[in-house]
């Protein structure tokens, strides 16, 4: 029993992230607020912009000490900021481990910290990253008759609007054309904080008082040395000739074993993918709401000294392309177990690649998998799962009309904006389907039903 000591050790984590990330959400505010009182007395009409007046504050603090207010609540900020993410990402490793140690589905917590760190897009991968825990948390507790902490319905959700609506009123904030809309955009960046703090302290109480109860729990050992549920020894009493047919037993638990990490890293990275994908695809729709300069000047960009917007920009772009890269292996090496003759998963991975034409690629690499998935599955009698008739012929003609778009909106128009904003959307919920299809129809390949007329060793969940 791991008990008190670890129950203690955790609470510690959670309180120490808790505490400085109050911290730092009080001095952020504080300093904002600060700052527009003052405004409101010297500057009412911010002509010169709310970040400009800040500066001088800043700059005047240097010089004046009774300016100080304007940098103490900046600096504490900084520095808060800089512990809270600290103490945070002990927090969250710590609360993954004790995850893992008792669930099946394990997690990997520094990917997930790393993820976590890209403060650019904490909304959305925080979001991610607390719903898939406490969902993991909720299913381990629940198989153990185990009553756990579920967060108000506001929590997650405040996490990724509240964040996306503070980024939007900070970038309003940095407009200087509208005096009144600054002010209001003051008011709404101090009040979404405030939802964003409220949701950051209900779901780590949440998850924290989950962690505490996994520890009642003993590890897990099932899954990893029998995935069969057979137990693992025979009989001492049996006859030495049955002793000997015990190694096809192990050869198949072994072989399901095998298929079970398999799936589970198939629907690992099919996950990713997807929310990789839709981090882009939310970053490009915002860029076309609010900004007239195109994601393809990011790199130019980040050469002259704006390396967050090559964060917001290209980052997202790049590893939501690598993700997408280690699932299509993924699902090549897992269906080559059914193909006559293995085709090289480089070879597929190296054509879906190839620039300009990939529409066309993914179309045929996709539409190859779903047949042989089709054909695989209905010879061991088993449910396919086919996608809409749209699907594919989506990333074909969209996926062409995508980059037709993307020329034409070099040029700034409204008409090539709307047009370029519902091919992302269509473009985007087509291959959310088509990877969640194909996962799913792999991760049945890979444990067909028992009565099925296969000559692979089955499974028996």
């Amino acid at each position: 029993m791991i008990c008190k000591k670890c129950e203690t050790e955790c609470d510690v984590h959670a309180g120490k992230a808790l505490r400085w990330l109050k911290f730092f959400f009080l001095s952020l505010v504080a300093s904002v607020a600060i700052a527009w009182i003052a405004c409101l007395f010297i500057d009412p009409e911010l002509r010169r912009g709310f970040v400009d007046f800040c500066t001088r504050g800043l700059v005047a603090a240097i010089a004046f000490p009774f300016y100080l207010p304007f940098i103490i609540p900046p600096l504490f900020a900084i520095v808060s900021l800089c512990i809270a993410v600290y103490k945070c990402s002990r927090w969250l490793i710590h609360a993954e481990k004790e995850l893992n140690r008792v669930s099946e589905a394990k997690l990997v917590p520094w990917e997930d910290v790393s993820s976590a760190l890209i403060l650019p897009l904490f909304p959305f991968t925080h979001f991610f990253i607390f719903k898939e825990l406490l969902s993991q948390q909720k299913e381990t507790l629940d198989k153990n008759n185990l009553e756990s902490e579920v967060p108000p319905r506001w929590a997650l959700p405040g996490i990724l609007g509240g964040g996306i609506a503070a980024y939007a009123s900070f970038f309003l904030i940095l407009d200087n054309r509208s005096p009144a809309l600054s002010h209001i955009s003051i008011g709404c960046f101090i009040a979404f904080l405030i939802l964003l703090f409220a949701s950051y302290i209900k779901i780590i109480r949440t998850i924290t008082a989950n962690t505490s109860t996994l520890y009642s729990l003993p590890d897990v050992v099932s899954t990893a040395d029998s995935p069969t549920g057979i137990p693992d020894t025979a009989p001492t009493d049996a006859p030495d000739d049955t002793a000997a047919s015990t190694e096809p037993d192990n050869g198949a638990q072994e072989q399901n074993s095998d298929k079970a990490e398999a799936s589970i890293i198939c629907q690992k990275r099919a996950r990713k993918t997807i929310f990789w994908f839709m981090v882009c695809c939310t970053l490009f729709l915002v860029n076309i709401i609010l900004n007239d300069t195109p994601f393809l000047y990011a790199l130019v960009f980040g050469m002259f000294g704006m390396p967050e917007f090559f964060l917001l920009a290209v980052l997202p772009f790049l590893i939501a392309l690598y993700k997408f890269c280690r699932w299509l292996l993924c699902i090549e090496k897992e269906l080559n177990r059914f193909r006559s003759e293995p085709v090289p998963p480089w070879g597929t991975l190296i054509s879906a690649l190839i620039p300009f034409i990939f529409p066309l690629a993914h179309f045929s690499i996709f539409r190859e998998q779903l047949l042989l998935q089709r054909e695989a599955l209905e010879k061991n009698n088993q449910e396919f799962q086919n996608i809409p008739k749209w699907g594919l012929f989506a990333i074909l003609i969209f996926g062409f009309l995508m980059q037709v778009c993307l020329y034409f909106y070099l040029g700034g128009t409204i008409a090539a904006r709307i047009v370029t904003f519902v091919v992302s959307i269509v473009l985007l919920v087509s291959y959310i389907n088509v990877i969640r299809t194909i996962t799913a129809n792999t991760s049945a390949l890979l444990f067909p039903p028992t009565d099925a007329p296969s000559d692979t060793p089955t499974d028996i969940s």
